[in-house]
């Protein structure tokens, strides 16, 4: 139980880091460091795609029961 916690707290964090980085951004001052911070956006993504991988493993669910659970995007 304790797993499960651990990895949606650590779910949620990056999520609000990848929030955080689309908003950033969007501004356009930002647009000559956009591709370094487009690759570690995309890192914390792959990131966040791990944690999502293991919950699901964890609870013996689908990938896709996860992303609909925290209402996730394509």
């Amino acid at each position: 139980m304790s797993d499960n916690k651990s990895n949606q707290t650590l779910y949620l964090k990056l999520l609000e880091v990848e929030n955080r980085l689309d908003q950033f951004l969007g501004h356009e001052n930002c647009k000559p460091i956009q591709v370094q911070l487009l690759h570690k956006y995309n890192d914390i993504k792959d990131a966040t795609q791990v944690v999502i991988n293991h919950i699901a493993n964890i609870e013996g669910t689908s990938i896709s029961e996860i992303h609909e659970r925290f209402d996730l995007k394509d």
